[in-house]
């Protein structure tokens, strides 16, 4: 092996060279062996290496040996950074060692990456972030530097990341030594090439995996899936996948990759269906939580591949470290799932969650707890369950050879879960505007951090709540308006995908055709649909040069830093900036509704709160405890009420509502199954059945003064529950005034903009107001563009003859490589797939037109081609037939 060891106090450094700019350094304590990485593929070293220095150089990176560590520098001035290995400390642990790694760098820059989290958090200079999996973080170890480098910490463990002015300090609790990967850029496309190059490449998705998906909590049978299908249709708005969420297996145990016979008859007939008559894939859930009595779980036990915590689900979560847990798991997946036709799989609760994951600690805890996985301790493979699962799926269906590309969607993530086909989502967000305001700067963070597949759920999961107070849900104009601009931006996210509870998302339950907020819907998705050829040819770029598609601005502005903290703005593939619209400017959320404060709650001996009841069986068989609560409101998620069986219980809420004010009260009664609301001794809401989640309104008159005899009565069947008494006062009013439409948008120096709507052009290096009404968002294009538009259409797959639009944003020479294959299967893979190079001349006008190289099965040979050079009145300049190399002066 090509590398340097340096013995110093306490153990040993060696430096080797992956690539001419990165750097692999690992410390080894004295009588310690420091393994091969858990995710980090296998790596050639790099030949071109220099010693001397007292230390180690490529062409472009040095380390050099200090009295400290080792300070690390580009070998060319113009690529000029520096970061010091200043310190490190071993100390034991339960299980190996807690070590911890501190560099010193330059205070000016910015860092991004690291994964995904709730929050907010953009630029992580001076903050603190834990790495593990919860229900909406994700922990990727990779962080990039406006200085030019990024470094990969290589530990699967609980890892604790914080930053100072000039430092940066990483903490895990489970090693055997230290390693890390240096890796110089300095445009952060290169490194993030470098962590692909590390961790593997992102194969290609379908091409249908680039439209729009809709979901939902979800789909009860055959005939509401195939009815939502041709809904679609019929109304001709864009579609291409539907998600079926979880129990389709009906009363049969949880993700037993089993179809109910009754809710869905026929699913190869279903599948069927919706890919010959309506052109729609179908993605549906899976877990790794097995429930007892099904076949998938009785061969997992008798093979000991399932850990022993008992889950909320009435089963059991399956080691996905190892192989033949890996293997009976794609078994039944294969047989109950992709042999009856389904195109995708949706892997939900992938942290993995023996307990609720909404605490990221509480689900480390749990793992902790656990016996040994297949490749070692929890504490040491902590965060890698999520790529071991997708492992599992990726590599069985890459045996089929049946034409289909693998995609699959997980609730979490890390580094190399990227080779296995695997994008991610945000998890169980909330629907309000301050959580849309955070989810752009977690999806930066996501794709910064290497990740180049990402989605959010369009509208945010939960509808009400203490957090989302939109219990009209659709109905309601201010959340109609939050969920449009969410679309709006949901359309330039990687992958395009609406999804939630408490309300329907399909785009007509915002008003049927015409009405406002369902045309803003329709023009959204339909401009993504006309920007797929652009799309597709970035997603072959993000698999072939380790590209991204959703990038903070720094990415191609690394060296104007105004824009190194702008998280409202970014980039889509090279050349569209996106700047969503993050503030409600139409309607006002309507009077605050919250969960009913212990103020104006007490129990039959006065003291504030409710007398809370826990009975086993859904009749109140038999009484478990007797307690004193604050509020109405719980969410029992992934284990029910301590000492309550995990199915078929029931509750009860006592106490006195004391009535603060006169008016009209409206009060809001949330959760699944069977709920009942007495007030005064009077029963308002009566709605004893299983059911899914849904909010039950009443409205009364109540007189200041008033005291109300209080009772709800609950009871829960199976899987996760929730319960909560909201209500919304006479006396409560918006917390803000509405914001005139529209908004601020800094445009980046060193090139000029278009509007892309107006075609309108402005100079880079500047701030500027934009108007933005509901059907809009600003998208601008710099300067030394292509955008290549198809025409419309209703899915991806679509045949048409209709042209394409070239759009040539001059003021810059331009180059964009077209790419085309068949949009399924792996032929590409083997060379079967055409490109065709745009060039643009601007000191000429001139416009280079590449003949098309490579072939595929079916190809268009030639396509009309219409020509727009924005700023020259917009029009089509020329209409061509392409095929054939060309040049088109202007």
């Amino acid at each position: 092996m090509v590398s340097l060891r340096q013995p110093t106090a306490g153990g040993q450094f060696q430096v080797r060279a992956v690539a001419s700019n990165i750097l692999c350094v690992s410390f080894t304590p004295a009588g310690r062996i420091l393994g091969e990485s858990l995710f980090v593929l296998p790596q050639q070293p790099d030949q071109a290496i220099a010693f001397g220095y007292g230390g180690v150089s490529t062409t472009e990176l040095r380390a050099e040996f200090t009295t400290t560590g080792l300070r690390f520098s580009a070998t060319d001035t113009d690529r000029a950074f520096w970061l010091e290995d200043v310190a490190r400390t071993i100390a034991p642990a339960d299980e190996a060692l807690r070590v911890s790694q501190t560099f010193r760098v330059d205070p000016s820059h910015a860092l991004y990456g690291l994964g995904q989290y709730p929050g907010g958090v953009f630029d992580w200079r001076g903050k603190e972030v834990l790495l593990a999996q919860s229900n909406q973080c994700i922990a990727i170890p990779f962080l990039i530097s406006t200085a030019g480098f990024g470094i990969l910490w290589d530990s699967m463990a609980l890892t604790r990341f914080l930053s100072s002015d000039d430092t940066l300090h990483w903490k895990t609790d489970c090693a055997e030594g230290i390693r890390y990967y240096v890796i110089l850029g300095p445009e952060f496309d290169r490194i993030v090439a470098g962590f692909r190059l590390l961790t593997g490449h992102a194969p290609m998705f379908p091409r249908w995996a680039l439209g729009y998906w809709q979901s939902k909590e979800r789909y009860v049978d055959r005939d509401e899936l195939l009815t939502t299908a041709w809904r679609f249709r019929e109304l001709g708005f864009p579609i291409d996948g539907l998600i079926q969420d979880w129990k389709y297996w009906g009363d049969k145990p949880w993700s037993c990759m089993e179809w109910d016979e009754k809710m869905f008859p026929d699913p190869a007939g279903m599948m069927r269906e919706l890919h010959r008559d309506l052109h729609v894939h179908l993605m549906t859930t899976i877990w790794p939580v097995v429930g007892e009595g099904c076949a998938l779980f009785d061969e997992l036990k008798a093979a000991g591949e399932l850990f022993e915590t008992p889950h909320w689900a009435c089963g059991h979560i399956y080691d996905a470290y190892s192989q033949r847990g890996r293997s009976i798991y794609w078994k039944h997946v294969r047989r109950g799932l992709i042999d009856n036709g389904v195109d995708a799989l949706w892997m939900d609760g992938t942290e993995p969650e023996f307990v609720s994951t909404h605490d990221a600690m509480d689900g480390a805890r749990a793992c902790h707890v656990q016996r040994d996985t297949a490749m070692g301790s929890w504490r040491h493979v902590l965060n890698g369950y999520s790529m071991m699962s997708a492992r599992s799926v990726y590599e069985g269906q890459r045996t089929l050879n049946n034409g289909k590309r693998v995609f699959t969607l997980s609730r979490s993530g890390f580094a190399g879960q990227q080779r296995y086909a695997a994008a991610s989502w945000s998890g169980d967000i909330t629907a309000n505007w301050k959580v849309l305001r955070e989810q752009v700067a977690a999806g930066l963070n996501f794709a910064a951090a290497g990740m180049p597949w990402w989605t959010t759920d369009i509208g945010g999961f939960f509808t009400t709540g203490p957090d989302a107070r939109f219990p009209d849900g659709n109905c309601d104009p201010a959340y109609r308006e939050l969920h449009v601009r969410w679309f709006q931006w949901g359309a330039f996210c990687p992958l395009f995908r609406s999804h939630g509870t408490h309300t329907a998302r399909e785009p007509w339950h915002f008003g049927p055709p015409g009405t406002k907020a369902y045309d803003a819907l329709l023009s959204a998705a339909r401009l993504r649909y006309r920007l797929l050829p652009y799309i597709y040819s970035e997603a072959w770029r993000v698999t072939t040069q380790g590209g991204t598609l959703m990038r903070p601005l720094a990415f191609d502005f690394r060296r104007d830093p105004a824009t190194h903290r702008i998280a409202d703005q970014f980039m889509f593939g090279p050349s569209l900036m996106v700047c969503p619209v993050l503030e409600p400017m139409f309607h006002a959320t309507r009077h605050e509704a919250e969960v009913i404060p212990v103020g104006f709650l007490c129990g039959p001996d006065g003291v504030p709160g409710l007398e809370w009841y826990g009975f086993t069986g859904r009749e109140f068989d038999a009484q478990v405890f007797k307690r004193h609560v604050d509020a109405l409101d719980g969410n029992w998620a992934r284990s029910p009420p301590s000492g309550l069986p995990t199915n078929d219980y029931s509750l009860r809420w006592e106490g006195v509502l004391k009535v603060p004010e006169t008016g009209d009260y409206e009060f809001m009664l949330s959760g699944n199954d069977g709920r009942r609301l007495w007030l005064d001794g009077e029963l308002l809401i009566d709605s004893w059945r299983t059911q899914g989640f849904q909010t039950l309104t009443v409205r009364r008159h109540f007189t200041a003064g008033m005291r109300l005899a209080l009772r709800v009565d609950y009871f829960h069947e199976q899987g996760p529950a929730s319960m909560s008494l909201v209500w919304r006062r006479p006396g409560m009013s918006p917390k803000s005034e509405l914001v005139p439409a529209e908004r601020d948008v800094y445009l980046p120096v060193g090139c000029d903009w278009y509007d892309f709507h107006s075609g309108e052009r402005y100079h880079g290096g500047r701030m500027i107001t934009v108007k933005t009404p509901i059907d809009r968002i600003p998208i601008f294009v710099r300067a030394g563009s292509f955008i290549l538009l198809g025409p419309p259409i209703q899915y991806s797959g679509q045949p048409t003859d209709e042209a394409r639009e070239l759009h040539i944003y001059p003021g810059a020479d331009a180059r964009f490589i077209v790419y085309e294959d068949a949009g399924d299967g792996y032929e590409y893979e083997k060379g079967e797939y055409a490109t065709m190079t745009l060039c643009w001349d601007d000191a000429k006008h001139e416009l280079t037109i590449g003949g098309q190289q490579g072939s595929y099965p079916d190809m268009l040979r030639r396509r009309r081609m219409d020509i727009r050079l924005i700023g020259s009145n917009n029009g089509v300049i020329h209409a061509l037939y392409v095929g054939e190399a060309m040049r088109v002066a202007f």
